[in-house]
């Protein structure tokens, strides 16, 4: 297991196009509510049964694969965190921003405000589908060999919750206000550095 930061995009909320609020936005840490799944906000009360029913490598596949069918009840978070595409006519690899990967979902391309997460998950080298607290690399080619279109977003897939206190801090972007900095920031003042879950011991 390792720890890997990641960034999740979330559209804002438009006329006739529904996303967060930035007062939403800002509750996420402010209110404790950390990110929580379309299943688990769809579901409104689940159960640790509920939990172990729905996080199968099947639902994680349509979560990559079908989104559009399934993204309202899916279990799972999808979060950036960078890609590589290695060339091998160029011989070059090319870097994915995961930053800009997340600014692409948030704004619509650049057609809507919306929300950056900064954050941090606990993550697994290999398959761990069924274990909720640890997110699946799955831009990761050597974990998940199937070829998928959507490799170079660079996702890292956490599963029914990501709690407040792993969100370091929320961007609100809006395009009207210009594409270079985010309009407001908040940090989280609970916020917990994952050193805390460092393998490294001290002497004393």
């Amino acid at each position: 297991m390792y720890i890997q930061k990641c960034v999740k995009g979330i559209a804002g909320d438009t006329s006739g196009k529904n996303g967060l609020t930035q007062s939403e936005a800002q509750e996420v840490i402010s209110q404790d509510h950390g990110i929580m799944s379309n299943w688990w906000r769809r579901e409104r009360s689940i159960t640790p049964q509920m939990v172990a029913d729905v996080l199968t490598s099947h639902n994680l596949d349509r979560h990559l694969h079908d989104y559009q069918n399934f993204g309202d009840e899916t279990p799972f978070i999808s979060l950036a965190s960078g890609a590589v595409e290695r060339n091998t006519i160029l011989q070059q690899n090319f870097a994915y921003s995961a930053i800009d990967t997340a600014l692409q979902f948030a704004t619509d391309d650049w057609t809507r405000p919306g929300a950056l997460f900064f954050c941090w998950v606990a993550t697994s080298h290999y398959p761990a589908v069924e274990v909720s607290n640890v997110a699946e690399a799955v831009r990761d080619i050597n974990i998940y060999q199937r070829w998928s279109p959507y490799q170079l977003e660079g996702e890292l897939t956490a599963k029914v919750h990501i709690p407040s206190n792993q969100i370091e801090r929320v961007e609100w972007w809006d395009p009207g206000h210009g594409h270079w900095r985010p309009q407001h920031t908040w940090s989280n003042p609970k916020y917990v550095e994952p050193d805390v879950l460092s393998n490294i011991r001290e002497l004393f």
